[in-house]
Parts: C-alpha cells; structure tokens; sequence
C-alpha cells in the first residue's frame, strides 16, 4: 500500500530574506540553504502500528520526520540499533530511507529512550524503546528537477508478554512536493 502525500513548496519572498539576513530566524522564513518544502501526510497504520510521515526545515536543513506509535499498550518498537537480521534471529529493526526528489544526508535519528525488552519465555534481549510515539528523523536534501520522492519504513512491534505485531518491511510513501521554484 502506497501512502501519497501532497507538499507544497513555500516560496522565500524577498521580506522572508532580509528577516533571516537581520538574523531573526524564529520568523519561519527560510533562510540560506534550507528548503522550504513542508508537509503533513495523512496518518496510516499498518501492523499496529500508527505512522504519521511529514518533512519540516530546520536549522538549514530539511527533515522527514516519521512519527510511530504501536495501537496497544505494553507494545514497544524495535530500535534503530538493532541488528539487521535481529538478535539470534529475532526482532525486525526500525529503518527509514528516502528515494526519488529527497535524498538523505545523514543517519536516522529519534529522542526516544531506548529500553530492553525480554520477550516471556526467550532468553534474548531486544533493544526497543519505551511506550508510546517515537519520531524517527532522517535528514534529506530535495533533488533539482524532481517533483516527488518516496519514503520507506520498515519497523515492527514487541511486547514482553503478548508476543510481536506482524513486522512492516519497506512501507512505501510517495510525497508529491510540487515545484522547486
């Protein structure tokens, strides 16, 4: 299932320019080097798990910002530091990757305390995270000439007691970010 999210490019007016020369970033002008391109996607859930993704500018820079929260209590996702093929085989570790019109600049991030989790009646230990959202944030650059991207997610969710949701393996969503202008 593809999730398709429309963005609309915010043009720096000449006022938005000399504000962020003065110095007054707080306007919301974007200023040098960081692009304008924001948006909101409709939220989806996909193996309990419900995902807002957006993009926002900071610091120069622009963001996709993937918001994940597992529907029931005592689930917990999976960390960006686990392993690719698991931990003794288990676990599905939390990616996010960008193609298309955004490319990513750096690693993926989140402020989410990371905990571990010890699956009843396994003698493993999963690094996840505590309850309740996670934001995974992927620093991107928008690509000349192109006028959509597609974002991939792949995360799954555990509980200590109550076993695994189904595991979500490179959850296509296309933004649409209009023009570059």
């Amino acid at each position: 299932m593809a999730v398709v999210v429309r963005l609309r490019a915010r043009r720096v007016k000449a006022g938005c320019a000399l504000v962020a020369a003065a110095g007054a970033a707080l306007t919301g002008c974007a200023g040098a080097g960081e692009s304008g391109t924001t948006a909101h996607a409709a939220p989806f859930t996909a193996g309990g798990v419900a995902v807002t993704v957006r993009t926002q500018p900071r610091d120069g820079t622009l963001r996709i910002l993937a918001e994940l929260r597992p529907e029931r209590t005592g689930f917990h996702l999976y960390s960006l530091s686990l392993p690719n093929g698991g931990v003794d085989g288990i676990g599905i570790p939390t990616r996010i990757r960008a193609e298309g019109g955004l490319r990513a600049t750096g690693p993926a991030t989140t402020d989410a305390k990371p905990r571990v989790l010890r699956p009843a009646g396994l003698d493993v230990g999963l690094p996840v995270y505590e309850d309740g959202l996670v934001t995974l944030e992927l620093p991107v650059r928008r690509v000349e000439g192109t006028d959509s991207a597609k974002v991939f997610l792949t995360y799954g969710a555990c509980s200590e007691t109550a076993g695994c949701l189904p595991p979500v393996r490179d959850q296509e969503v296309t933004l649409h970010l209009g023009s570059a202008d």
